[in-house]
């Protein structure tokens, strides 16, 4: 009997062992050498690493990525995703390390910042995230992969409004952030959907012209494929007083894009266009770029098709926009083939610096030539032939929700045929979300 027992435990210490032999023999297949000389191509080997770590194998990607640092020490992607690659398996001392290493060179690495949010988020640690998640943003206050860590933060912590005042933030930047949507909408408390925003505008001249004055105010909703906004504007300009009623809203099209489409009507054909459509894409690029491309339509006595586009970039804490709109001259009679003889042209390039945060900004706006996306200067009499502008604007965020912005504008610009005018525009504007 004592025999038999022996005989069965030392039976079960050789399976165990076949086994255990066996499971080493396969990951030793798996493994295969790292060898790194003169020709090896450092991105591609990263490229393989990748894929073996989202294939489940992060020890033998390790293995490849510490070759690589071997080889190339200052490679900070690489150094990053193994710092990923450890958390991923829970080890976060080791993540900590390698992260804490790319940061000692390159304080402002988002890639890293995020990586380290990660790891102080899923090892118990929000306050050091959270630590970490301003760093972050006081480098790219408008960045959404960073935005977004924070909503999830803030819901971690059972702070829904606050999540939801972040996601709205996100939502303002790209209208079709679809991650930032479906958050939004699984929040189960207010979810801060409906916007009210007022603004007023007044224009002061250097000739015998009284003051123009522009009111607008809006409302606005957020749903599942995007938002609605639906607007009235009242103007008064050369003693006429005008009405205009206008919907707007920003379509989800599919993932980094977004469609912006317009519609005003008015019957103060001597204040606002009788008719006014706008449809415009926008389309998000790599490395902060968002491309767009549409047209505008104005009608008083006649329509006037406006074709537009602009390139904008957020880098770091700035964003930086050039816009150009572009109309054709049906009435020019010219025997050249001449874009600019047969085209009028506006040119605006903006510049911001955000101080902080998404909702606190200094901007400087330049422009040469009329821009139709400026409501207030819209008016059948007078058409501005030739003019140059600049603005200077600044938000603040203030009274809890709601967003403060004011503007102020210098235009000189020709009203008649070598006969100009001189323009100063004071502009504040409320925002806020409930």
């Amino acid at each position: 009997m004592h025999n038999r027992f022996v005989f069965r435990y030392i039976t079960l210490f050789w399976v165990m062992l076949l086994a255990l032999g066996g499971k080493l023999s396969a990951q030793s297949k798996g493994d295969t050498a790292i060898v790194i000389n003169e020709r090896t191509d450092i991105d591609a080997l990263f490229k393989q690493a990748r894929e073996v770590s989202f294939a489940g194998n992060n020890l033998q990607a390790r293995r490849i990525l510490q070759r690589i640092l071997e080889r190339k020490p200052d490679y900070y992607d690489v150094r990053t995703f193994l710092g990923r690659t450890y958390a991923w398996d829970r080890q976060y001392d080791n993540a900590r390390t390698e992260l804490s290493r790319v940061l000692i060179d390159r304080e402002n690495d988002q890639d890293a910042l995020l990586a380290l949010i990660d790891v102080e988020d899923w090892s118990g640690n929000p306050e050091v995230a959270n630590q970490y998640l301003k760093l972050g943003l006081s480098y790219y206050p408008t960045s959404e992969a960073l935005l977004m860590k924070k909503a999830r933060l803030q819901i971690k912590a059972d702070d829904k409004e606050s999540a939801a005042i972040t996601l709205r933030r996100i939502l303002d930047f790209n209208p079709g952030n679809k991650e930032a949507i479906d958050l939004m909408n699984s929040l189960n408390t207010a979810r801060l959907n409906n916007r009210v925003q007022i603004s007023y505008t007044v224009d002061f001249f250097d000739q015998k012209t009284s003051p123009w004055q522009f009111i607008s105010a809006d409302i606005g909703r957020s749903f599942k494929f995007g938002s609605v906004i639906m607007r009235g504007n009242v103007a008064e300009r050369f003693g006429n007083r005008g009405l205009q009623y206008e919907v707007e809203s920003f379509l989800r099209l599919f993932k980094g894009n977004y469609v912006n489409a317009a519609m005003a009507f008015s019957t103060a054909d001597q204040v606002f266009p009788g008719q006014r459509y706008s449809a415009e894409m926008y389309q998000k690029l790599p490395w902060g770029f968002e491309l767009s491309g549409g047209l505008r339509y104005l009608e008083f006595t006649d329509g006037t098709t406006i074709y537009t586009g602009s390139l904008g970039n957020y880098f770091r804490d700035y964003w930086i926009a050039f816009r150009a709109f572009i109309t054709p001259k049906p009435d020019v009679v010219t025997s050249e083939n001449n874009f600019f003889a047969r085209t009028s042209q506006t040119l605006i390039l903006t510049m911001r610096k955000y101080m902080g945060d998404a909702d606190n900004f200094i901007g400087l706006r330049a422009g040469r030539g009329d821009s139709p996306d400026e409501r207030r200067v819209i008016d059948a009499t007078t058409p501005r032939l030739r003019s140059w502008s600049g603005d200077l604007e600044v938000q603040r965020r203030a009274f809890g929700r709601w967003i403060v912005r004011a503007d102020m504008g210098y235009a000189y610009e020709e009203i008649r045929q070598d006969t100009y005018q001189q323009r100063i525009t004071l502009g504040l504007q409320l925002r806020t979300n409930f």
